[in-house]
């Protein structure tokens, strides 16, 4: 027979498991904060002083104060549309979710909804464009070489052993 403070610890033990059972959907089903950039002197923003996630690939490089300044103003300038897509995104993925519940599909309602998300994504595409142009117009040419320097050496010589070449090896190794 156990005694009666083990048994406490267990049901305390067993509650406090239950409790977190019971909050992971509510939590798995909260959204993120939204892709909003980080102030040009936020901790970890890298060298050059550039962060938010519209630069990346800006980091390393030895920006200028008043280069620095552009970026984060070109940076916070498309938030706000940046918002309004993520938000048009997510209430066509909403409408697709509801209609993909319900007994019969609606193809008007489908085919909007799934128009809609296309439309977003594209936009937000259109926007990363935008904003990466804006962005290669700040620096120098001297650091757009860097930049075009560090895309060669990443995209490098073609890997070995990817999905397509185990495909064609082993169509051509039958029993």
């Amino acid at each position: 027979m156990m005694n009666l403070h083990l048994q406490l610890r267990l049901l305390r033990a067993a509650a406090a498991l239950s409790a977190c059972l019971l909050a992971t959907p509510a939590v798995l089903a909260q959204e993120g904060p939204p892709d909003v950039p980080a102030p040009c002197d936020a901790p970890g923003a890298g060298a050059g002083g550039v962060g938010g996630p519209g630069a990346r690939f800006l980091r390393g490089l030895d920006l200028s104060e008043a280069q620095q300044d552009r970026v984060f103003t070109i940076l916070h300038e498309q938030v706000p549309q940046r918002r309004q897509l993520d938000q048009a995104e997510r209430r066509a993925h909403e409408a697709l979710r509801a209609l993909a519940g319900g007994p019969a599909l609606d193809q008007a309602k489908a085919s909007t909804a799934a128009r809609a998300l296309g439309q977003a994504i594209a936009d937000g595409e259109m926007l990363r464009l935008q904003t990466d142009a804006r962005l290669l117009a700040v620096l120098t040419p001297a650091q757009r070489a860097e930049l075009a320097a560090r895309r060669e050496e990443r995209s490098g010589p073609p890997r070995r052993g990817g999905r397509s070449e185990r495909m064609q090896e082993g169509a051509g190794a039958q029993p």
